[in-house]
């Protein structure tokens, strides 16, 4: 019976330690949400820190990029919003595709909570965890 604790008591540490090595290695993703619409404008202190995507005329897609979190946002004028992951050199991976408004004027991501604004119709769409 001793002898069977002990293997027990081994296997449950092993499986601690391989737990504990796969957990470590990358954040789990956490998606995204649609949290609430804003009249403009924004806060001094969060409209000094967003960083903005350029959009150009007659352009149909625009991406901005979260180095901090390794994602992509790609906005799409047809009303679609994609999250991709870097992978390392394996390139991208999709995360979440949410619905947008159509035709947004701007794109915006606050690099401290990880907050990305939309701006269409007068109106700022905010999406964030």
């Amino acid at each position: 019976m001793e002898k069977i604790l002990q293997i027990i008591a081994v296997f449950v540490l092993m499986m601690l330690v391989i737990h504990r090595f796969i957990r470590g290695r990358e954040p789990a993703y956490r998606p995204y949400n649609y949290l609430s619409r804003l009249r403009p404008p924004l806060a001094m202190e969060i409209g000094g820190r967003l960083v903005a995507a350029v959009f150009q005329v007659g352009q149909v897609e625009t991406l901005l990029v979260d180095e901090a979190r390794q994602l992509l946002f790609s906005y799409n004028a047809a009303g679609s919003l994609t999250i991709h992951r870097r992978k390392g050199e394996e390139g991208l991976k999709e995360m979440q595709w949410l619905a947008a408004p159509l035709d947004c004027t701007g794109m915006a991501l606050d690099p401290e909570d990880g907050r990305l604004y939309l701006e269409a119709g007068g109106f700022l769409f905010v999406f964030g965890r």
